[in-house]
Formats: C-alpha cells, structure tokens, sequence
C-alpha cells in the first residue's frame, strides 16, 4: 500500500477516534463521591480512545516515510476537514458560511503543499 493510501487511514480513523470519544464522553460522567475523582467511562470512550492511539502510532510510521513539513498541515487540515462533516452528516451538528469556507480555505492550502515546482 502506498504511504497516501496509509495517510488516508490515518485520517479516516484519527477522525473516528475523536467522534467516538465525544460521542463516548456524552454517555459518560465525572462524579466527586467523598472526595475522591471517580470517573464512568463507556465502552464507546473506550474504543475511540482505542482507535485514537492507533492513529497516532499510525502517524509516528508516516512521519519516518514523509516529509515532516507536508505531513503536519495536510493531516491537520484533512482531520478537521472529516471532523467537521462527521459532526455535520452524523451528529447533525450545524455548519454555516464561515465554516464551510474555512474548510475550502484549509482544502486550498492542502491541494498548494501538495504541488511540485516544475
């Protein structure tokens, strides 16, 4: 598999792990009994968080074979990218003008790393 087919799984996952853990989180609950930290954790928590590891162990491999300068902003820009429309098709979050242009500015600038001087 190519390291862009591999960076690709990172994204897709990385994003999951996170809408997992929120999704996760809602269904949890942090509670102070006698003064002690006691913290619910669900099962959906515990496989985001799961996934989200992955993807970063995921990363470290990507970074060894990439270019540290292209890797970052792309993936940081793709990850936002995919959390913002999982947040909009499956939580029904709501996404205006200014979002949607900003995800349009941030897919620009991954297409303008991504070009080679001729």
């Amino acid at each position: 598999m190519s390291i862009w087919g591999i960076f690709a799984i990172y994204v897709v996952m990385s994003a999951s792990g996170l809408f997992l853990i929120k999704t996760g989180a809602e269904t949890s609950g942090f509670a102070f009994e006698n003064q002690l930290f006691n913290f619910h954790v669900s099962p959906r928590l515990i496989i985001g968080f799961v996934i989200y590891v992955c993807s970063f162990l995921m990363s470290v491999y990507i970074i060894s074979r990439m270019k540290l300068t292209v890797f970052y902003p792309v993936a940081t820009g793709s990850v936002l990218v995919m959390t913002c429309l999982l947040g909009f098709f499956v939580l029904k979050e709501h996404i205006g003008v200014w979002q949607l242009l900003g995800m349009a500015l941030i897919l620009a600038g991954v297409v303008a790393l991504n070009i080679r001087p001729a």
